[in-house]
């Protein structure tokens, strides 16, 4: 890697660095609209994406503390995406920190502005519903966290401490029609952090009076056509031939079958998204 991009990445994360509090300052005037929010937090975002990747490529001048990253980066590969690039853990590793934050405050009592919110608050307020994002969290939180992401971090806070997200997210309810802020802000957030990202993984929202049509219809289906009287709800099970991982050299398939018993029902949703089928 020349040092013309190494300079030019020193130099955007300074100038960042020191206009960042000064700004800060201002942002519970100016974050009024849940748009707004949504760039804000992909801003900072982006930008911690850039200092993970580029510490992990050695490019930054704390090349020891890289190992914490770079364990990360192995847990993912070995648990969630074997091939998993250092761009992409950047970007995966970037939107976590970003919308977990987010997650926190949502559940935040003094979400209405002031209060106490910070890092560290932030790993205490993430729903114990989602136990990966707790532990992830709990290690953001840490006096540990490397210090070339650390500064971004804690102006994620800022920006969150300072901002209405209760007041926002009513708003966001009430202009979309989407019950939980939760799930369907992120495709807001998304489109503001990666517009090609978003479409690349078709992030995009179903209308719930579309979803419920869809879903009538099939229980209905289930219901007239294959006897099923309590339709997608049904527990009724019939039994199914299936090949087992043992060679069988007398068997067509090659494979040990054997005989299992299996709801009659079963829903497959390979572009699950936001869950609004399945809730």
């Amino acid at each position: 890697m020349s040092s013309e991009p190494i300079a030019a990445y020193l130099r955007k994360v300074a100038e960042t660095h020191s206009t960042g509090r000064a700004t800060e300052r201002s942002y519970r005037a100016r974050v009024q609209t849940f748009h707004e929010l949504a760039r804000r937090m992909a801003d900072k975002a982006r930008l911690l994406a850039l200092v993970v990747e580029r510490a992990l490529a050695g490019a930054g001048p704390q090349r020891a503390s890289t190992q914490d990253l770079g364990g990360q980066l192995a847990v993912f590969r070995e648990y969630l995406v074997s091939d998993l690039s250092p761009r992409e853990f950047a970007d995966v590793y970037a939107q976590t920190i970003a919308y977990g934050m987010f997650a926190a405050r949502l559940h935040d009592q003094t979400a209405g502005g002031g209060g106490d919110f910070s890092r560290h608050r932030a790993a205490e307020l993430v729903p114990q519903s989602n136990p990966l994002l707790r532990k992830f969290f709990h290690h953001i939180a840490g006096y540990d966290l490397d210090s070339r992401i650390q500064w971004i971090v804690d102006d994620l806070a800022d920006i969150f401490r300072a901002t209405n997200v209760a007041e926002l997210m009513t708003d966001f309810v009430k202009t979309n029609g989407r019950a939980d802020p939760f799930i369907h802000f992120y495709e807001t957030f998304l489109g503001e952090y990666d517009p090609r990202l978003r479409k690349g993984r078709g992030v995009y929202y179903t209308p719930e009076p579309v979803v419920h049509f869809i879903v009538r219809a099939v229980d209905d289906i289930l219901k007239a056509e294959f006897q099923l009287d309590k339709g997608l709800a049904d527990a009724a099970k019939t039994t199914v031939e299936v090949n087992t991982e043992e060679p069988d050299k007398h068997s067509r398939s090659g494979f040990k079958r054997i005989v299992k018993e299996v709801h009659k029902v079963q829903v497959l949703d390979p572009a699950t998204g936001t869950g609004t089928f399945l809730a």
